[in-house]
């Protein structure tokens, strides 16, 4: 018999403590820091939770992390298509998350995936003495928090929500009166630490304004938690060798995706 039902908390404490962070960090951040405006649907075959599908509206687009328990017992169509209709999303809108090869494969098999998949690194923090003794750098004041939205918007950042800029520590450099990088966290907590959001206006690019940044959210980051983690896109490689040069190394790689929810069953047949 299979059902689907929003999870308790109960359960979601059981899955913090199961969940490996390193290998599925988007979702473990769902059970932590994004636990109270996200929902969770879990599918139940004979009683056994084989997957998890979370979802939160606070993005720009419909923000999605799959977690898969039993992948030998899972129904996927299924789950997917209660979840369009429990969170009320229509066949056509295209939604993004992020997945590892085996969830990949099963996106891919039932013709959700539209686009490219973008292989994406998660990177962790482990030698502290890289990191610069620079902390030029300034905190983004609360008056100009509408200010770092439009400059991250327009610099083409869409990972982030109002309320991580309003919750989380933010830096900003500026030349004049205007900002020409800035960088903060997606997650900041004892449960998560993960830097992003870092953004430098073009003109200024290759001055080293991102790694100054990064390095000294990376020493704020310490202050909360043990382990800093931080993503990129593995295409971005001057980004990457900065990344390795102030002490991170490779934990996962992933793909950043994105897919529709109407499952296409003549894929699935092709596949196999």
């Amino acid at each position: 018999m299979v059902l689907h039902r929003l999870l308790t908390g109960e359960t979601l404490d059981q899955l913090i403590n199961q969940v490996d962070r390193e290998k599925h960090l988007l979702f473990y951040s769902y059970l932590t820091q994004r636990r109270g405006k996200a929902q969770f649907i879990g599918q139940y075959v004979d009683d056994h939770l084989t997957a998890v599908l979370a979802y939160i509206s606070e993005l720009s687009f419909p923000a999605f992390s799959f977690y898969c328990i039993e992948r030998d017992e899972v129904l996927f169509p299924e789950l997917i298509m209660f979840a369009r209709e429990a969170y009320r999303l229509n066949d056509h809108v295209t939604c993004g998350t992020i997945l590892c090869e085996h969830d990949l494969q099963l996106f891919q098999s039932y013709g959700l995936i539209t686009g490219t998949p973008q292989r994406f690194l998660t990177m962790k923090h482990v030698d502290q003495e890289k990191l610069l003794a620079s902390h030029n750098a300034e905190d983004v004041k609360v008056e100009e928090y509408d200010e770092v939205v439009h400059f991250l918007q327009n610099e083409g950042m869409r990972f982030f929500t109002r309320s991580e800029i309003e919750r989380c520590p933010f830096l900003g450099i500026k030349d004049g009166k205007n900002f020409i990088a800035v960088g903060g966290f997606h997650f900041y907590d004892a449960h998560l630490v993960e830097i992003g959001n870092i953004v430098t206006r073009q003109a200024y690019r290759g001055k080293g304004l991102g790694k100054l940044l990064t390095s000294q959210l990376t020493i704020i980051g310490k202050q909360r938690a043990a382990d800093v983690y931080l993503g990129v896109l593995s295409e971005n490689e001057p980004a990457v060798n900065v990344y390795k040069g102030l002490g991170y190394e490779t934990t996962a790689e992933r793909s950043i995706v994105d897919f529709k929810l109407k499952p296409d069953y003549k894929c699935h047949s092709s596949a196999n």
